[in-house]
């Protein structure tokens, strides 16, 4: 064992350890894009440095359950921002079943996730997707397969644009890092298809998704591919380090 791993407890690590590379065979998610309430996405972006783009957002909730290392389902909610030049999506609230994929995400590159109950189960034609925490449920989305529509102009997502902030023990923040992340040139698209969506969100004590709306649906569908997370493009990339 690397005595010198990030992990903890280091004689019993939480999340495999290196956790690239892994890969997910048969990956499904379904998706819906949306134009959000854009005072509130700009709200949100106001604690980055990342700037406002545009109020289209991309919902996802995606079965990543054949993830060889690490079996876990996620629900993320990406809206686009921008870095100086560089253009990407910036993940506003990310949900996962797992406490080893949670940790990896946050410790290692600072996806905003948070624990959920997330199912993605088809029935007569439809596929239907819902978050759950703490019994109540975030969010709830279904795929209505039976019917097809054009193509959708989706915002970009992809790098993601992390913020990671580490914390000093006695208070106050030590460190923050912008991060690039990007898997996307090592996925194997199987298949892409547009339909209706249809979606709601649920506010609770600690998850305020009740403030995106107006959501304005515009369509969605499903996506399924093999997705892997490679020495080359699996890790993050370090755009900037700032200590406080």
């Amino acid at each position: 064992m690397n005595k010198a791993t990030n992990n903890v407890p280091i004689h019993a690590p939480l999340f495999p350890d290196p956790f690239v590379p892994y890969s997910c065979k048969n990956y499904l998610s379904v998706f819906a894009v949306a134009e959000a309430n854009e005072s509130e996405i700009k709200r949100i972006l106001s604690y980055t440095p990342f700037e406002y783009v545009t109020n289209k957002i991309v919902i996802s909730i995606t079965d990543f359950s054949n993830t060889d290392k690490v079996s876990f389902m996620d629900c993320a909610f990406v809206v686009p921002a921008a870095y100086g030049n560089q253009y990407g999506g910036y993940y506003i609230y990310e949900y996962e079943n797992n406490d080893a994929a949670i940790a990896a995400g946050r410790d290692l590159w600072g996806y905003p996730k948070k624990y959920a109950n997330i199912q993605i189960v088809e029935n007569n034609r439809e596929i239907h997707g819902a978050a759950r925490k703490n019994g109540e449920e975030l969010i709830k989305m279904t795929v209505n397969l039976n019917e097809t529509m054009p193509a959708l102009e989706e915002p970009i997502t992809t790098p993601h644009l992390n913020l990671r902030t580490i914390s000093k023990p006695d208070g106050g923040i030590y460190m923050q890092e912008i991060i690039e992340r990007d898997t996307s040139p090592d996925f194997i698209l199987h298949e892409k298809t547009f339909h209706p969506v249809q979606l709601r969100v649920t506010q609770t004590v600690t998850e305020p998704l009740h403030l995106l709306e107006p959501l304005h649906i515009l369509g969605g569908g499903v996506v399924k591919g093999d997705f892997y997370a490679t020495e080359e493009n699996g890790w993050g990339k370090v755009l900037k380090r700032t200590l406080f």
